[in-house]
């Protein structure tokens, strides 16, 4: 593989981050496949003090398209921001594109991108005309179910379960005689809402574009659990006081309640303000159970409760009575986990994007760990935005 952008032939492969390479937050990858343009997924970022967006400019002044209205099919993984959160903008601007995603992403990605915009917690209805457009886009996306194919004509997709969160997926491209697997985020282990990634065995892979977040984190392993003991330690903390539980993903919200309610032995009330609650139905909705006996809406609380105040809106504390935790995790694989599955695929060429910068400078990245590996056989290349490289 290498970085460049020459002669187009009709079995040629490129691949360029429009964002989302060496950085976490707005991941969008282009792929062209012969005279097929791809976008895979649509997301945005940012730091807490500014948002960044996909670089579009950038591929609108190579070979590949003059503008975004020639892009032909997008792809989202999941229904996280920093991959789907750009998606009304961008299918705007590529007006003749097909979207394609699973009934679970899109219902998540109907709430966060349709229902919290355009409809306030009072329910006065947001700038009529732009509810409406985004609205008829979201309906016009193409639902597909996992192990499902589509032909294409010159090249074939297929889905897989990438576990993370439910309906997240994987996409396997098969195109002039190579198969490129496109993973989204993904996690080899279960999580409280949904099982680990699924993929045959028996496909062989010549190019896989992972998702690597920890791919330059060693020490990051499963046995960290961070998502138990921060539930344990919210358990601890409202024992002795009512706790105001501030979750800032909408989506690690409803895990962490899952997984609150899963360990709730003690049968502590877990109160849900409508951030959270407004997002447990829409799961709840398409046949994923999150809610138990001990959950109540916000509105039951009293100054003499005890027991837990869930919430993914970080205001100010209403009351002295509370104490605040905020509450992060990751759903992403681990180092070793990473490293076991791209043992287990044994592709050609592994293509790491949406990767973390490294926390210490003597950390080893995954390739550097592998390289020493005798049986491995596979090339790494940390993409970055806005580079070409032909595959």
């Amino acid at each position: 593989m290498r970085k460049e952008a020459n002669k187009l032939r009709s079995n040629d492969i490129f691949f360029m981050p429009l964002g989302g390479g060496q950085r976490v937050g707005a991941s969008c990858y282009f792929l062209r496949l012969g005279d097929t343009n791809i976008l895979l997924d649509a997301g945005i970022g940012g730091d807490g003090k500014t948002k960044f967006l996909p670089d579009e400019y950038s591929l609108t002044t190579l070979p590949f398209v003059q503008s975004m209205g020639q892009i032909h099919q997008i792809y989202i993984s999941h229904a996280h921001m920093d991959h789907v959160g750009y998606l009304i903008p961008l299918m705007k601007e590529c007006k003749n594109a097909e979207v394609f995603m699973t009934t679970e992403t899109a219902a998540f990605a109907e709430y966060q991108l349709y229902d919290k915009k355009f409809f306030s917690t009072s329910k006065v209805l947001k700038a009529e005309s732009a509810r409406l457009a985004a609205k008829d886009l979201l309906d016009r996306t193409t639902k597909v179910s996992f192990m499902q194919k589509f032909d294409f004509g010159t090249f074939q997709v297929q889905f897989f379960p990438a576990g993370h969160i439910p309906g997240a997926m994987m996409i396997l491209f098969e195109f002039a005689g190579k198969r490129i697997l496109y993973t989204g985020d993904f996690s080899v282990s279960s999580t409280a809402l949904t099982g680990g990634c699924i993929f045959p065995d028996d496909i062989d892979i010549d190019v896989m574009i992972m998702c690597a977040l920890h791919a330059k984190h060693p020490w990051y392993h499963i046995a960290c659990n961070q998502l138990d003991q921060m539930v344990q330690k919210v358990f601890q903390m409202a024992n002795r006081k009512l706790t105001w539980c501030y979750v800032p993903q909408l989506s690690k919200g409803v895990e962490f309640l899952k997984r609150l309610n899963q360990k709730n032995m003690a049968k502590i009330p877990i109160y849900l303000d409508q951030s959270i609650l407004q997002m447990v139905r829409k799961m709840e909705d398409i046949g994923v159970p999150i809610l138990a006996p001990e959950n109540k809406i916000a509105q039951q609380m009293t100054k003499n409760s005890r027991g837990i105040y869930l919430t993914a809106d970080n205001r100010e504390l209403p009351d002295s009575q509370f104490q605040k935790i905020r509450v992060d995790f990751t759903l992403h694989e681990s180092f070793d986990e990473m490293e076991q599955f791209i043992e287990r695929v044994n592709p050609d060429q592994v293509i790491a994007v949406h990767c973390a910068e490294k926390q210490f400078s003597m950390d080893e990245t995954i390739e550097q760990v592998m390289i020493r590996n005798a049986a491995n056989r596979t090339q790494f290349v940390f993409a970055e935005d806005r580079c070409v490289y032909k595959i």
